[in-house]
């Protein structure tokens, strides 16, 4: 079955869990606040940026390939973005007295996603280094994300394909 070729721009979505810290109000008080680490879960929405080929690209866009990376969308990391502290979910350790966080800063590096080992073209290259096509999975932030957390969605063009 035919596959859209990933450009430049070309959006990147998922799911990663980050290592937290911060504080927290409990059930029940006092204190206030206590201290909070674990991990919470966070939407990745971003899109494809960095490393594409400067070589090949259609209708003028740069063609990604599996040395290209993706890069979270602008505000996604300032406050009351979906990639800043608050802006997580499922916090754990969870307890049957899970205080709810007050404050929280991720502890691990945000941002940046690359292809899964698995992604890219295994019939279409650029110099050697596969293309990446619509629906491929990526590694993206999150020292306590599992591998494939994301997938890239052609959209920047639609008339080049490759069949697989």
């Amino acid at each position: 079955m035919p596959k859209l070729i990933v450009v430049e721009n070309d959006k990147v979505e998922g799911k990663d869990t980050h290592n937290v810290a911060g504080t927290a109000t409990p059930p029940a008080t006092p204190p206030p606040t206590v201290p909070f680490s674990g991990t919470g879960d966070f939407d990745y929405k971003g899109k494809m940026t960095g490393a594409l080929s400067d070589f090949v690209k259609i209708d003028g866009t740069p063609v990604a390939l599996t040395s290209s990376k993706s890069s979270l969308d602008p505000g996604e990391t300032a406050p009351g973005g979906g990639h800043s502290g608050l802006g997580g979910k499922n916090y754990q350790p969870a307890a049957p007295n899970t205080p709810t966080p007050a404050t929280m800063n991720l502890t691990d590096p945000v941002g940046e996603g690359k292809p899964s080992a698995t992604a890219g073209s295994t019939f279409v290259t650029v110099g050697s280094t596969p293309v990446l096509l619509d629906g491929d999975k990526l590694d993206t932030c999150g020292a306590a994300s599992a591998p494939m957390n994301s997938t890239v969605t052609a959209g920047g063009q639609g008339f080049v394909n490759c069949s697989e």
